[in-house]
């Protein structure tokens, strides 16, 4: 697949691998017919001069797609074949519908594979969407011992309301992945970024699918799945420069993935891969801020703490405490 940019209707071929749509639109057809892959029908409900935008990017049979309005639309659409479909709906002004049910801001929607998508939209309305291969997500899920994907996937409703912490982690995914190809002469670079992006946005797809399915327990004691944290942790501090991979820390700890993942919601709200690295920028912050002139470089520094790729440590670094590493380090030196 090529990787093509489309921008007020003009084709021009970027970078293999990748398939990239910007499209502003001035018409309700036009704007049906932008967003690549999905069969599409629209119909305009509100009066007035039509106004839409399509962002997308896809790579690897995944897809990150936003999609923007300024009046109410009645969708019915078809998303790729044996696809799920979950993302957010991150502006709703007026109401709204999705599969037939009342969204709001933050609302989790979600399609099951091959089933017809019925959309009202608000009249003016924001969307972002993850659109991944049935099969890939769940081998992600069974590898994480969630055997019974499909099945959660049937229990929960089209749309629920996820807690604003929850709706954060996913959107910030959901916004990364939407990043790719703006870096166009960095092409090997993006690949394999867009490679490390697909678990982490698989994981917060299931973080966000696990908030919605979850039954609460009033009783439930939190003294184990702190425990784990506990464990978690001090095995990040131990092994900075490699940390342990999942697989490894389960063994360590006799539990499932599933045990672990839903210690970590359970008691953090985050999943155990980001507990740890927001463990190992938190040290690598500390030493910067503490630095005295002889620290060689911000890279020496974050690869003694496991950081190896630099673009990926900076990008967590600045999401994590609002700065980039340089300016840590410029300010303890009174740079700044």
């Amino acid at each position: 697949m090529g990787f093509r940019e489309t921008i007020l209707g003009l084709d021009q071929l970027v970078s293999p691998d990748f398939h990239l749509v910007k499209r502003n639109t001035g018409d309700v057809l036009e704007q049906a017919d932008a967003l690549p892959f999905w069969s599409q029908d629209y119909t305009q409900l509100s009066k007035g001069v039509f106004s839409g935008a399509v962002n997308s990017v896809s790579c690897n049979g995944i897809q990150i797609f936003t999609e923007t309005m300024n009046r109410a639309v009645d969708q019915i659409a078809s998303a790729p074949q044996d696809s799920y479909v979950i993302g957010l709906t991150t502006v709703v002004e007026g109401e709204a519908s999705w599969g037939l049910l009342p969204v709001r801001v933050n609302s989790l929607i979600t399609l099951d594979k091959n089933a017809e998508l019925y959309f009202r939209t608000s009249t003016i309305s924001e969307i972002t969407v993850a659109v991944i291969p049935a099969k890939r997500l769940e081998a992600y899920a069974e590898k994480i011992d969630w055997m019974n994907f499909s099945q959660v996937m049937g229990a929960i409703k089209p749309v629920e309301l996820l807690p604003a912490n929850v709706a954060r982690l996913l959107l910030s995914a959901l916004q990364y992945g939407l990043q790719f190809g703006a870096e166009q002469e960095q092409q090997l670079d993006n690949r394999q970024k867009w490679e490390s992006f697909e678990e982490d946005l698989m994981s917060a797809c299931l973080h966000a699918l696990f908030h919605a399915s979850e039954n609460t327990h009033p009783h439930f004691d939190h003294r184990i799945p702190r425990y784990i944290v506990n464990r978690v942790r001090s095995s990040t501090l131990t092994n900075p420069s490699f940390p342990l991979t999942i697989e490894e820390l389960c063994k360590a700890l006799k539990v499932s993935r599933r045990t672990l993942n839903h210690a970590f919601i359970r008691v953090l709200g985050i999943t155990p891969v980001t507990y740890m690295r927001n463990v190992r920028l938190q040290r690598i912050r500390i030493e910067l801020l503490n630095a005295s002139k002889d620290v060689s470089s911000i890279a020496h520094v974050a690869s003694k703490w496991g950081f190896w790729h630099m673009s990926l440590f900076s990008r967590y670094y600045r999401e994590l405490f609002g700065e980039c590493p340089i300016d840590t380090l410029q300010r303890a030196r009174g740079l700044k």
